[in-house]
């Protein structure tokens, strides 16, 4: 064994590791199930088609049918150029487990 290796296994064996977090239900959701229906519900309220939201945002009508169908899961920078596209903006934010 190095010494740095031996530096490392002393300098850590002293660290403690808690794991105190309890991963409840809520934790488990389906937040690429979510991100769908919410792009298929808010193009449906404004009225647009697939193709007309491809349009608009610059993205394929093949990826947003892919996105709306849960096959692709869209990068953020997907998300808010889809958003753009029906006059909105994308938000993300942390809730508490609870909510």
């Amino acid at each position: 064994m190095n010494d740095f290796q031996t530096y490392l296994d002393q300098a850590l064996g002293s660290v403690e590791v808690h794991r105190d977090i309890k991963l409840s239900d809520n934790y488990d959701y389906d937040i690429v199930k979510d991100v769908c229906q919410l792009i298929i519900t808010t193009r449906h309220t404004l009225g647009i088609t697939q193709r007309q939201l491809a349009e608009k945002s610059g993205v394929s009508q093949a990826n947003i049918s892919k996105i709306e169908n849960g096959v692709y899961n869209p990068s953020i920078s997907i998300l808010k150029r889809i958003a753009y596209g029906m006059g909105k903006r994308l938000t993300i934010k942390f809730t508490s487990l609870e909510e």
